[in-house]
C-alpha cells in the first residue's frame, strides 16, 4: 500500500475519532477512568508527540526532542493534529521511491539504537495510532458510550462513495 494512502487513512481516522469524541458531553475529555493513559485528553497527547518523534525520525533525526502540544480541548488537539500532519504531509510527497526504502539510525526514548527502512519506521507510528484509537474506544465504552468504526475498511468504504 501506498504512503500516501496510509497516511490519508491515519488523519482520516484521528480527525473521525476527535469529531466524535468532540459530539460528547466536554467532560469525558479529561474525564479519569483505568487505561494506558488516565484519560482520553492524555492519550491524544501521548499520541501527537509520538507522531512528531517518528515524524523528526523520518527527516532523520536521530535523537528528536520530545515535544508537548496543546491538548487542552478536543478542538485545540484537532488543529494540532491538523498542522503537524499537514507539515509531516508536505515533507512525504517529497521522497522519492528509493528513499521511503533507505534505513535510518535513531534512538529510542530508552536509548536502544534502531536501524530501520523509512517506510518500517513509518509504519510503526500508523500502527501505533491505530493501537491508542482503540483505547479511545475503550474510554468510551467505559463511560457508557459508544465508539465508531475508524478501521481501514470504513475509511475505504468512505473514500470510495
Amino acid at each position: 500500500m501506498e504512503w500516501s494512502t496510509m497516511f490519508h487513512y491515519h488523519k482520516w481516522a484521528t480527525q473521525k475519532l476527535l469529531n466524535h469524541v468532540g459530539s460528547q458531553e466536554a467532560s469525558i475529555y479529561h474525564k479519569e477512568a483505568k487505561n494506558s493513559f488516565p484519560s482520553i485528553s492524555e492519550t491524544y497527547s501521548h499520541v501527537i508527540s509520538v507522531d512528531y518523534l517518528w515524524f523528526k525520525r523520518l527527516t532523520g533525526i536521530e535523537k528528536p526532542e520530545w515535544k508537548q502540544f496543546d491538548v487542552s480541548s478536543v478542538e485545540s488537539t484537532k488543529k494540532a493534529f491538523a498542522d503537524l500532519h499537514e507539515e509531516m504531509e508536505q515533507f512525504f510527497m517529497t521522497l522519492t521511491e528509493e528513499q521511503w526504502k533507505e534505513t535510518l539510525n535513531f534512538t529510542n526514548l530508552k536509548g536502544d539504537p534502531f536501524s530501520n527502512k523509512r517506510e518500517e519506521m513509518f509504519f510503526t507510528f500508523i500502527n501505533h495510532a491505530s493501537y491508542h484509537r482503540g483505547q479511545v474506544t475503550s474510554f468510551l465504552r467505559e463511560f457508557d458510550l459508544e465508539g465508531i468504526p475508524v478501521d481501514f475498511i470504513y475509511f475505504a468504504k468512505e473514500i470510495q462513495s
